[in-house]
């Protein structure tokens, strides 16, 4: 299984698309960086530490993370049918359970790794933006906590996605086009989808693991203060597992159905 795994990580290696997903990235961490430098500590929008890593991890995560890894886990199992080398690989032997879960761990490794990069980044900004009377190494074990979390619920909330691109793996179309739609509602709407849309559950996850993460969801929520309406977090947890399990179970049964 790892040397399968090793096998993904090294296509990598050849696909443009990852410079660009690295320099978006790059960017979207120094956007954050460049408004904590400039934002006085006297505006309520950058007087902690909280709002800054906050605010990386709104622009890594929210949007920009799912749209991703959407696009990634398509491209792999569309550029194994474009470039006919799924025959290939199934007479190692490797098994089509074997072959999902390779790709399903290397989109996992990807997305950890966009929200680790981003946390060294962000951690740095808040030396260079100084000033953050809350930067110590209590909020920075947050920040890494809530980045951790971002890493591995974000691609497990993306696994129906994934499911769409091994139905549709012979074109882009499909799985790009779900993406947008199933990020729509967590746009608009997120507070009454929490326990029943995997993403909008992800959210509520996020709230439990710090004062400043439960405030930047309950700003996306729309919470009234004192009037939570967010589900608990072990059923965020049961929604978010049930709907990965399922669309695995799914992903792996239609790729066996497959003809190559």
């Amino acid at each position: 299984m790892w040397t399968i795994i090793q096998t993904e990580l090294l296509k990598l290696k050849r696909k443009k698309m990852m410079i660009g997903i690295f320099i978006l990235t790059t960017l979207l961490a120094v956007f954050a960086i460049e408004r904590a430098c400039s934002i006085s500590r006297g505006s309520s929008y950058m007087d902690s530490f909280g709002d800054l890593y906050t605010l990386a991890f709104k622009n890594l995560s929210i949007i920009y993370l799912p749209i991703v890894l959407g696009m990634f886990a398509t491209s792999l199992f569309f550029d194994e049918h474009k470039n006919d080398t799924l025959k290939e690989l199934l007479i190692i032997p490797v098994s089509k359970g074997q072959l999902y879960f390779s790709k399903i761990i290397t989109v996992f490794l990807l997305s950890l790794g966009l929200c680790l990069y981003t946390y060294v980044f962000t951690v740095l900004g808040g030396f260079m933006a100084g000033g953050f009377p809350d930067f110590n190494m209590q909020t920075i074990w947050q920040a890494f906590i809530l980045f951790a979390e971002g890493g591995i619920l974000v691609p497990l909330a993306m696994l129906p996605i994934v499911f769409l691109a091994v139905l549709g793996q012979k074109s882009y179309l499909l799985p790009i086009g779900a993406t947008l739609l199933y990020l729509l509602p967590i746009i608009i709407l997120p507070a009454p989808l929490m326990g029943i849309h995997p993403l909008a559950s992800v959210l509520c996850v996020y709230s439990y693991s710090s004062p400043a993460a439960a405030d930047m969801v309950n700003g996306m929520a729309r919470v009234i203060e004192g009037v939570s309406s967010t589900p608990g977090y072990v059923l965020a947890l049961i929604n978010l597992i049930i709907v990965s399990i399922l669309s695995s179970v799914l992903s792996v049964i239609v790729l066996k159905k497959q003809n190559l």
